[in-house]
């Protein structure tokens, strides 16, 4: 009987952990909007650009692009602080009321995106500038780094600790297949 009461207590404890609502992650309208700017003293390095003239000219058009993206922050960064409030104050809400959340949803369009664009034609032109005088090898990896920035600005879905482990027995069956893929 009391390992029975035990049993029923984990299950019901279990269950009620795996039925919270999720935490809303805390919104950066900056990060959205893909405003962030390239630090121009390790990126000569990042890229293995071993020339003078080379460096010189890389860090000339980081300078340029970073003065474009911090007039565009500086302008746009009231309508970016009242939409990040807004997300921020109402935040669980969100997930319960539709309307709510079509309504935010429409408001982060019509403010983000714009900026967004605006700074994606700005690295376009970055982009085309280092094409024209750094090798092949020097513009892949400046694209993989500047891929690995964009990336450190995309939230990261919150960890749960109480969340249910992962079917074993579905891989398992996967590798019983054989080469042949499937079996009939």
């Amino acid at each position: 009987m009391k390992k029975a009461l035990i049993a029923l207590f984990l299950l019901v404890t279990y269950f009620s952990i795996a039925q919270e609502a999720p935490e809303f992650p805390e919104y950066n309208a900056r990060n959205a909007a893909t405003i962030f700017y390239y630090k121009f003293s390790e990126i000569p390095k990042e890229i293995k650009v071993k020339k003078d003239i080379t460096k010189n000219k890389t860090i000339t058009e980081l300078r340029l692009y970073n003065d474009k993206i911090k007039k565009i922050s500086f302008l746009n960064t009231p309508k970016l602080q009242e939409v990040e409030l807004l997300v921020n104050s109402l935040g669980a809400q969100l997930y319960s009321n539709r309307d709510l959340a079509e309504k935010v949803k429409t408001k982060i369009e019509s403010i983000v995106l714009p900026v967004r664009d605006s700074v994606a034609v700005h690295e376009k032109v970055l982009n085309d500038a280092l094409k024209s005088f750094l090798s092949k090898r020097q513009f892949k990896k400046w694209l993989k780094y500047q891929r690995a920035e964009k990336r450190d600005l995309v939230p990261k879905p919150p960890r749960r600790e109480a969340a249910p482990p992962q079917s074993m027995n579905r891989n398992r069956n996967r590798n019983r297949q054989g080469m042949g893929g499937r079996r009939f």
